[in-house]
């Protein structure tokens, strides 16, 4: 059992002070003089700081992205450790371009190692291209059968993706949407956005012209096309923001109009390629998951309100993709809880478990 003292805590709203107590990995109790107990009780007293819930980080390339400037440009996997020092206590791993090196059965093994280590993690099947990598030969089997696969990625509107035509993507949705409801999981369809002008145009067409809901299409990457982003949030639609150094901006323009429907997310450990008018990369960074934690901080350096902030990465990703007891610090959800001194991360628990003591993460299993 853990007991934290003297909280002032956001759940993500900003609550006040309050004591909360973590047994079996769940919140068991939050109230104020939370101190008499009959059994040995870890005690960790937050006095001066901020506890507010462990963050979800929706896209991450856990085994590495990249590879667009040949084998040497191949992104290297992210660790347990490094996910846990930047506040990020869920994520949910993908792959990218390289749907042929890299795969979705490496996917879910470092996705089941995350959570073997502490950590909340989920997978979606399929990479860039269609037809769909999978598993078991199909985008609904993955979803239905394997417990940590929740929806399925696909790319638009890049001239690295396969150019799915509109009547693919509304055969995918469909799958993964009825795969969803039989596995009560989202079901999702996260689509990476390129640059090209088109868009989420074709998103547009499947919601106007067939039965399938706003609810089926989790766009990201749509920092670069803001009115589109605007027009899918005004329909009930949810959209997802990439760090960087114009995110906060991005999600400024549309957060006060949208506080629900926003999230934001790293491209972890993805490849950032620049390109030319030709297509050609003429530069390479990569994604950090370093940059959520760093986003949200400038997002209230701001001006924009704490509990808004946080939202963006806990209650709301944790609404949107439908993960049980997530993304809020309320009597029996799950512990993911972080504790700061500032914006120092002194504490870092997920599912019961302290990850990062003051300061300092838990070993991994190789130095």
């Amino acid at each position: 059992m853990i007991l934290i003292r003297n909280a002032d805590l956001y759940n993500p709203q900003h609550i006040g002070l309050r004591d909360i107590l973590v047994a079996g990995g769940q919140i068991v109790a939050i109230g104020e003089g939370l101190d008499d107990f009959p059994v040995d009780v870890e005690r960790i007293d937050a006095a001066g700081g901020i506890v507010h819930p462990g963050f979800i980080d929706g896209h991450v390339h856990a085994i590495g992205g990249g590879g667009e400037a040949g084998m040497i440009s191949r992104v290297p996997p992210l660790s347990e450790g490094e996910v846990a020092q930047a506040a990020v206590t869920g994520i949910v791993g993908v792959l990218g371009t390289d749907g042929r090196t890299r795969t979705v059965r490496d996917l879910l093994a470092k996705i089941k190692g995350y959570r073997e280590w502490g950590l909340s993690a989920w997978a979606l099947t399929g990479s860039y291209e269609l037809p769909s990598q999978t598993i078991t030969g199909s985008v609904g089997d993955d979803i239905a059968l394997i417990e940590e696969i929740i929806g399925v990625k696909v790319a638009i509107s890049d001239h690295r993706c396969s150019i799915p035509t509109t009547e693919e993507l509304t055969r995918l949705a469909g799958e993964a949407r009825v795969a969803g409801l039989l596995a009560g999981k989202c079901g999702i369809v996260h689509v990476h956005v390129g640059s090209f002008r088109t868009a989420i145009d074709q998103l547009f067409q499947i919601v106007t012209d067939t039965p399938l809901p706003v609810s089926c299409f989790y766009p990201t990457h749509m920092g670069g096309h803001l009115e589109a982003a605007a027009s899918w949030l005004e329909i009930g639609g949810h959209v997802d923001i990439t760090c960087s150094e114009k995110a906060v901006g991005q999600v400024l323009s549309l957060v006060e109009r949208h506080p629900e429907g926003i999230t934001l997310s790293t491209d972890s450990n993805g490849s950032f390629p620049k390109w030319n008018q030709a297509k050609e990369i003429v530069g390479m960074d990569r994604g950090r998951i370093s940059t959520l934690d760093e986003t949200v901080s400038s997002l209230i350096s701001q001006g924009l309100e704490r509990g808004l902030a946080y939202n963006l990465v806990t209650s709301s990703p944790a609404r949107w993709m439908r993960l049980a007891g997530k993304g809020r610090i309320e009597v029996g959800y799950d512990a993911d809880i972080v504790i700061r001194d500032g914006q120092k991360v002194r504490y870092v628990i997920s599912r019961g478990q302290v990850l990062v003591h003051e300061g300092r993460v838990k070993s991994p299993m190789y130095s």
